[in-house]
């Protein structure tokens, strides 16, 4: 790459970082813009080799991943669950953990608990053999959303198994 040159690689996680920090704002529709921005030029890049070591590739799955991200931060069922399968193909298992909490708080929004813990149990289970304080965390998180005096059994199985968990 030649001085003053922009990355288009760049330029599309650029665009996916800009539509996180929209909806962790509250932004649907500037959050919106950002990952259309993102998905476009992820679908114009050239099958060619990240122009830094450090860098990973970035293709549609991962922008898939960021809109799931952004809906779960935006409480919008219908981005995450549009996305979910399309966005699982990406990442490592830690990486994969996080965004199936963020898929599980996707449901939690659209009123499927069941559907929820049993994800949410499956990123725990992730998080314990990692011992990933992040996933534990994301996973406490998804748990505080919801608020009912009386919790189903999926449930009350998640927090017996979050319950005394310090990593």
């Amino acid at each position: 790459m030649t001085a003053g040159r922009r990355s288009p690689v760049a330029d599309t996680w650029l665009a996916s970082v800009e539509a996180l920090s929209h909806a962790a704002a509250g932004n649907r529709h500037e959050a919106d813009k950002a990952l259309t921005a993102s998905r476009v030029a992820a679908q114009t890049l050239p099958p060619e080799p990240t122009p830094w070591p450090w860098v990973f590739t970035f293709n549609v799955e991962k922008v898939a991943a960021c809109r799931v991200t952004c809906g779960a931060r935006l409480g919008l069922p219908a981005w995450v669950l549009a996305e979910d399968v399309t966005a699982l193909a990406t990442g490592h298992a830690k990486q994969r953990a996080l965004l199936v909490l963020d898929i599980a708080a996707g449901h939690l929004a659209a009123g499927r608990v069941e559907a929820a813990f049993a994800l949410a149990g499956r990123a725990l289970d992730t998080g314990l053999q990692y011992r990933s304080g992040r996933i534990m965390e994301r996973a406490r998180t998804v748990r505080r959303s919801l608020t009912t005096a009386t919790p189903p059994k999926v449930v009350r199985d998640f927090d017996e198994r979050l319950h005394g968990v310090y990593l």
